[in-house]
Protein backbone atom coordinates (compact mmCIF):
# COMPACT_ATOMS: atom_id res chain seq x y z
CA UNK A 1 0.00 0.00 0.00
CA UNK A 2 1.13 3.46 -1.18
CA UNK A 3 1.68 6.21 1.17
CA UNK A 4 -1.73 8.45 1.48
CA UNK A 5 0.82 11.07 0.33
CA UNK A 6 1.01 9.92 -2.79
CA UNK A 7 -0.09 13.31 -5.72
CA UNK A 8 -3.15 13.02 -7.78
CA UNK A 9 -1.65 15.46 -9.82
CA UNK A 10 -3.41 16.67 -13.14
CA UNK A 11 -1.32 16.23 -16.56
CA UNK A 12 -3.87 15.90 -19.29
CA UNK A 13 -2.90 14.80 -22.26
CA UNK A 14 -2.88 17.65 -25.63
CA UNK A 15 -6.56 18.20 -27.23
CA UNK A 16 -7.24 19.36 -30.86
CA UNK A 17 -10.13 21.83 -30.32
CA UNK A 18 -11.83 21.96 -33.42
CA UNK A 19 -14.39 24.71 -34.24
CA UNK A 20 -16.07 23.28 -36.99
CA UNK A 21 -19.16 25.11 -39.55
CA UNK A 22 -20.78 26.64 -42.45
CA UNK A 23 -18.48 30.12 -43.20
CA UNK A 24 -20.01 32.71 -41.72
CA UNK A 25 -20.28 31.73 -38.53
CA UNK A 26 -17.69 33.19 -36.72
CA UNK A 27 -15.49 30.49 -36.12
CA UNK A 28 -11.82 31.75 -37.28
CA UNK A 29 -12.42 34.60 -35.25
CA UNK A 30 -13.79 32.53 -32.22
CA UNK A 31 -10.47 30.44 -32.82
CA UNK A 32 -8.20 33.37 -33.22
CA UNK A 33 -9.65 35.17 -29.96
CA UNK A 34 -9.27 31.47 -28.04
CA UNK A 35 -5.71 31.23 -28.96
CA UNK A 36 -4.67 35.52 -28.06
CA UNK A 37 -6.55 34.81 -24.85
CA UNK A 38 -4.44 31.94 -23.81
CA UNK A 39 -0.76 31.67 -25.09
CA UNK A 40 -1.18 27.44 -23.81
CA UNK A 41 -3.06 27.18 -27.02
CA UNK A 42 -2.01 27.23 -30.45
CA UNK A 43 -3.65 27.95 -33.83
CA UNK A 44 -2.77 25.45 -36.51
CA UNK A 45 -1.91 26.78 -39.44
CA UNK A 46 -3.04 25.42 -42.42
CA UNK A 47 -1.62 24.75 -46.35
CA UNK A 48 -3.37 25.98 -49.39
CA UNK A 49 -2.96 26.36 -52.97
CA UNK A 50 -5.27 29.45 -52.94
CA UNK A 51 -4.05 32.58 -54.44
CA UNK A 52 -1.93 34.35 -51.55
CA UNK A 53 -4.23 37.64 -50.98
CA UNK A 54 -3.08 41.50 -51.57
CA UNK A 55 -0.75 42.05 -47.86
CA UNK A 56 -3.14 43.49 -44.82
CA UNK A 57 -6.02 40.87 -47.02
CA UNK A 58 -5.30 38.49 -43.51
CA UNK A 59 -5.07 34.90 -43.88
CA UNK A 60 -2.17 34.85 -41.18
CA UNK A 61 -3.22 31.41 -40.52
CA UNK A 62 -2.52 29.80 -43.76
CA UNK A 63 0.88 28.74 -45.48
CA UNK A 64 0.68 29.15 -49.52
CA UNK A 65 2.56 26.38 -51.75
CA UNK A 66 1.90 25.54 -55.23
CA UNK A 67 -0.67 22.78 -56.78
CA UNK A 68 2.24 20.40 -57.50
CA UNK A 69 3.85 21.18 -54.07
CA UNK A 70 1.27 20.27 -52.50
CA UNK A 71 0.46 17.42 -54.25
CA UNK A 72 3.75 15.73 -53.31
CA UNK A 73 3.13 16.49 -49.60
CA UNK A 74 0.48 14.58 -50.09
CA UNK A 75 2.33 11.19 -51.90
CA UNK A 76 4.46 11.62 -48.97
CA UNK A 77 1.89 11.69 -46.38
CA UNK A 78 2.83 14.95 -44.73
CA UNK A 79 -0.81 15.41 -44.25
CA UNK A 80 -3.16 15.07 -41.26
CA UNK A 81 -6.14 15.74 -43.31
CA UNK A 82 -6.52 16.94 -46.56
CA UNK A 83 -9.47 18.46 -48.70
CA UNK A 84 -10.04 19.58 -52.69
CA UNK A 85 -13.01 21.39 -52.21
CA UNK A 86 -12.67 23.17 -56.17
CA UNK A 87 -10.64 21.72 -59.00
CA UNK A 88 -8.16 24.45 -58.58
CA UNK A 89 -8.08 24.59 -54.36
CA UNK A 90 -6.29 22.32 -52.04
CA UNK A 91 -6.28 22.22 -48.08
CA UNK A 92 -4.16 20.97 -45.72
CA UNK A 93 -2.74 20.72 -42.11
CA UNK A 94 0.73 19.32 -41.62
CA UNK A 95 1.04 16.21 -39.46
CA UNK A 96 4.24 16.90 -37.55
CA UNK A 97 3.57 20.27 -35.80
CA UNK A 98 0.29 18.36 -34.15
CA UNK A 99 2.02 15.15 -32.97
CA UNK A 100 4.67 17.42 -31.50
CA UNK A 101 1.91 19.45 -29.72
CA UNK A 102 0.19 16.70 -28.51
CA UNK A 103 3.38 15.14 -27.03
CA UNK A 104 4.34 18.06 -25.17
CA UNK A 105 0.37 17.63 -23.71
CA UNK A 106 -0.35 21.13 -25.76
CA UNK A 107 -3.70 21.82 -27.03
CA UNK A 108 -4.34 23.21 -30.29
CA UNK A 109 -7.49 25.06 -31.67
CA UNK A 110 -8.69 24.79 -35.71
CA UNK A 111 -11.20 26.66 -37.62
CA UNK A 112 -12.58 24.08 -39.86
CA UNK A 113 -15.30 22.87 -42.56
CA UNK A 114 -16.91 19.89 -41.13
CA UNK A 115 -14.82 17.15 -44.00
CA UNK A 116 -11.98 18.91 -42.66
CA UNK A 117 -13.06 17.72 -39.00
CA UNK A 118 -13.93 14.87 -39.98
CA UNK A 119 -10.73 13.91 -41.43
CA UNK A 120 -8.91 15.17 -38.83
CA UNK A 121 -10.82 13.16 -36.50
CA UNK A 122 -10.04 9.89 -38.55
CA UNK A 123 -6.07 10.61 -37.89
CA UNK A 124 -6.65 11.52 -34.00
CA UNK A 125 -9.51 9.90 -33.17
CA UNK A 126 -8.99 9.99 -29.07
CA UNK A 127 -7.41 13.55 -28.91
CA UNK A 128 -9.72 15.91 -31.20
CA UNK A 129 -12.92 17.11 -30.33
CA UNK A 130 -15.78 18.70 -32.65
CA UNK A 131 -17.47 21.84 -31.73
CA UNK A 132 -20.13 22.76 -34.82
CA UNK A 133 -20.40 26.98 -34.77
CA UNK A 134 -23.79 27.93 -36.22
CA UNK A 135 -25.24 31.38 -36.60
CA UNK A 136 -28.24 32.46 -34.98
CA UNK A 137 -29.67 31.69 -38.49
CA UNK A 138 -28.93 31.04 -42.19
CA UNK A 139 -30.15 33.97 -43.59
CA UNK A 140 -27.58 36.05 -41.04
CA UNK A 141 -24.76 33.98 -42.39
CA UNK A 142 -25.56 34.90 -45.81
CA UNK A 143 -25.51 38.47 -44.64
CA UNK A 144 -22.13 38.17 -43.25
CA UNK A 145 -20.58 36.70 -46.53
CA UNK A 146 -22.56 39.75 -48.42
CA UNK A 147 -21.17 42.07 -46.23
CA UNK A 148 -17.53 40.80 -46.90
CA UNK A 149 -17.62 42.28 -50.71
CA UNK A 150 -15.06 39.38 -51.65
CA UNK A 151 -17.32 37.08 -53.76
CA UNK A 152 -20.17 37.89 -55.81
CA UNK A 153 -23.76 36.45 -56.18
CA UNK A 154 -23.06 33.20 -57.45
CA UNK A 155 -20.41 32.59 -55.26
CA UNK A 156 -22.59 33.39 -52.51
CA UNK A 157 -25.25 30.80 -54.02
CA UNK A 158 -22.59 28.12 -53.71
CA UNK A 159 -21.52 29.25 -50.11
CA UNK A 160 -25.05 28.83 -49.29
CA UNK A 161 -25.76 25.04 -51.32
CA UNK A 162 -22.86 24.11 -49.32
CA UNK A 163 -24.07 25.49 -46.14
CA UNK A 164 -27.14 22.99 -46.33
CA UNK A 165 -25.09 20.29 -47.18
CA UNK A 166 -22.81 21.18 -43.95
CA UNK A 167 -25.96 20.20 -42.00
CA UNK A 168 -25.86 17.21 -42.65
CA UNK A 169 -22.84 16.21 -40.58
CA UNK A 170 -24.16 18.08 -37.30
CA UNK A 171 -24.67 15.26 -35.24
CA UNK A 172 -21.41 14.21 -35.96
CA UNK A 173 -19.79 16.66 -33.88
CA UNK A 174 -19.47 15.99 -29.86
CA UNK A 175 -20.86 19.93 -29.03
CA UNK A 176 -23.18 22.73 -30.90
CA UNK A 177 -23.44 26.16 -30.15
CA UNK A 178 -24.67 29.35 -31.45
CA UNK A 179 -22.79 32.18 -32.37
CA UNK A 180 -25.16 34.53 -31.77
CA UNK A 181 -23.07 36.92 -29.00
CA UNK A 182 -19.24 36.43 -29.45
CA UNK A 183 -17.96 36.81 -25.26
CA UNK A 184 -20.44 34.64 -24.48
CA UNK A 185 -20.20 31.87 -26.79
CA UNK A 186 -16.24 32.62 -26.19
CA UNK A 187 -16.78 32.10 -22.70
CA UNK A 188 -18.80 28.22 -23.61
CA UNK A 189 -16.00 26.94 -26.08
CA UNK A 190 -13.80 28.08 -22.90
CA UNK A 191 -16.36 25.48 -20.75
CA UNK A 192 -15.77 22.57 -23.10
CA UNK A 193 -12.60 23.09 -23.33
CA UNK A 194 -11.87 22.92 -19.85
CA UNK A 195 -14.64 19.88 -19.27
CA UNK A 196 -12.48 17.97 -22.18
CA UNK A 197 -9.13 18.57 -20.41
CA UNK A 198 -11.12 17.07 -17.31
CA UNK A 199 -11.82 13.95 -18.87
CA UNK A 200 -10.11 10.57 -17.40
CA UNK A 201 -9.50 9.06 -20.64
CA UNK A 202 -6.97 12.20 -20.70
CA UNK A 203 -5.87 12.26 -17.33
CA UNK A 204 -2.95 9.26 -17.19
CA UNK A 205 -1.05 10.30 -14.47
CA UNK A 206 -3.89 10.47 -12.20
CA UNK A 207 -5.03 7.11 -13.48
CA UNK A 208 -1.63 5.63 -12.66
CA UNK A 209 -1.70 6.97 -9.06
CA UNK A 210 -5.33 5.37 -7.99
CA UNK A 211 -3.47 2.33 -9.62
CA UNK A 212 -1.07 2.29 -7.19
CA UNK A 213 -3.83 1.79 -4.19
CA UNK A 214 -5.80 -1.13 -6.70
CA UNK A 215 -6.37 -4.65 -5.25
CA UNK A 216 -8.17 -7.41 -7.36
CA UNK A 217 -11.57 -7.65 -6.45
CA UNK A 218 -15.20 -8.47 -7.71
CA UNK A 219 -18.25 -6.81 -7.52
CA UNK A 220 -20.93 -8.53 -4.74
CA UNK A 221 -24.46 -8.99 -5.66
CA UNK A 222 -27.17 -11.55 -3.98
CA UNK A 223 -27.67 -13.56 -6.78
CA UNK A 224 -31.43 -14.19 -7.75
CA UNK A 225 -32.69 -17.50 -7.27
CA UNK A 226 -33.84 -19.63 -10.38
CA UNK A 227 -37.59 -20.70 -9.45
CA UNK A 228 -37.02 -24.29 -9.24
CA UNK A 229 -34.96 -23.67 -5.87
CA UNK A 230 -37.49 -21.64 -4.38
CA UNK A 231 -39.10 -23.26 -1.20
CA UNK A 232 -42.85 -24.84 -2.21
CA UNK A 233 -45.77 -22.79 -1.83
CA UNK A 234 -48.29 -24.09 0.65
CA UNK A 235 -51.84 -23.39 -0.22
CA UNK A 236 -54.48 -23.66 1.92
CA UNK A 237 -53.75 -21.45 4.37
CA UNK A 238 -57.23 -19.53 4.20
CA UNK A 239 -59.84 -22.19 4.57
CA UNK A 240 -63.08 -21.55 3.19
CA UNK A 241 -65.97 -22.63 5.75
Amino acid sequence: MPSDTTPFRTAPSGLLLVLSGPSGTGKTSLAQALAQSDPALGHARSVTTRKKPHPGAGEEHYDHVSRDEFLWMVADGDFAQWIHPSCDEYYGTLRTPLERALSAGRDLVFDYRPEEYLNLKRSFPGQTVGVFVMGPSAELMDQRLASRGSENTEERELRHAVTLRDFNFVDEHDYHVVNDEFDHTLETLRAIRRAEKARLCRQQPVLDAYARYAEPTMLRYHPVPSPSSCPPHHEGSIRSS
